[in-house]
């Protein structure tokens, strides 16, 4: 479902003035502002404020919130019914056990805003879904071919890996990038293809290091990452149905990662079933001693976020 201006659609509890729009000036009354009764695009408030009016009415409908958990997840049971609602800004994902109950959610829904029915969920947020019967693929195939047009590597030639083995990037990497926001633009799409692409995780966590002060080396190491999707733009995420529908969670280190700082870079990512779920690649906060202390140092981010899905797992 996607709500239609929806942060047209919030309450405000501030006092909000504004001065008169352009060409609806009242005459006579030039040196007076608007006071606002509802919330406009451009408020910073604006956000919040449609959030707030969704959950309001979400919980209407008997949705349980787990805000402490997940902000933007909401679970409806009426004794073997069950539905699952997924907010992001005005996009709205909906999943459970019985078609027609989410149906009536819908009209209800549309009771409150004006929306729009998408039907099954095809591409959501730059992510291309395909469904089958005992299995869903998540991946982002156009996303790349987008990408690679647009940084002019459509007939570039793929590569099997994303960077080069045992690569050490520094902050002086040959002469400065001449274009340092082309090399932000590219680190920052390539950051939101991990969303599907935990394979290239790690060079883009290296990259983004390099954000402030690009030099010519860390441009050709970006392209590398480009040259390695060309080659796999089919490859995405398989969930499918298995017998041990277990969360199992692992983490590593590489030690002594960033030879100006010595600081380590931590590694991990969690699987439900045969698919991963999460999975992340930072530079660690601390340097380390040895490579022991970089694993324990690493151990605790993969510990807590296993927790966390822990704890959504049991309330679902």
């Amino acid at each position: 479902m996607d709500v239609k201006t929806a942060f047209l659609n919030g309450d405000l509890k501030e006092n909000v003035f504004m001065s008169q729009p352009e060409g609806f000036v009242v005459k006579g009354h030039e040196h007076k502002v608007c006071k606002l009764v509802k919330s406009l695009y451009g408020l910073k408030q604006a956000p919040r404020a449609w959030y707030e009016k969704l959950t309001e009415h979400l919980l209407k409908l008997n949705f349980n919130h787990f805000d402490l958990d997940d902000a933007t997840l909401f679970v409806k049971k009426v004794g073997k019914t069950v539905v699952y609602l997924v907010v992001y800004v005005d996009d709205l994902l909906m999943t459970g056990n019985n078609e027609s109950y989410i149906a009536s959610i819908k009209k209800e829904l549309g009771n409150f805003f004006e929306m729009t029915d998408l039907g099954y969920v095809h591409y959501y947020l730059g992510i291309e879904v395909t469904q089958h019967p005992k299995s869903i693929f998540l991946s982002q195939k156009k996303y790349i071919g987008d990408l690679l047009n647009r940084f002019g590597m459509t007939e570039c030639n793929p590569l099997s890996t994303p960077m080069e083995q045992n690569l050490k990037l520094t902050s002086i990497e040959g002469k400065e990038f001449e274009d340092a926001t082309k090399y932000r633009q590219l680190v920052g799409s390539l950051i939101y293809l991990t969303t599907t692409r935990p394979d290239i995780s790690f060079a883009v966590g290296i990259l983004s290091r390099f954000m402030q002060k690009p030099c010519e080396g860390h441009w050709s190491a970006a392209k590398r990452v480009l040259r390695y999707l060309k080659g796999t733009q089919d490859l995405g995420i398989k969930y499918t149905q298995v017998d041990d529908f277990s969360l199992i969670g692992y983490s590593d280190s590489d030690f002594d990662g960033d030879k100006e700082t010595g600081v380590s870079t931590s590694g991990y990512a969690r699987s439900l079933g045969l698919g991963a779920v999460s999975w992340r690649s930072h530079k660690q906060s601390v340097p380390t001693d040895s490579t022991i202390e970089a694993e324990y140092v690493a151990a605790p981010e993969v510990t807590k976020e296993i927790v966390w899905l822990k704890k959504i797992l049991e309330d679902l």
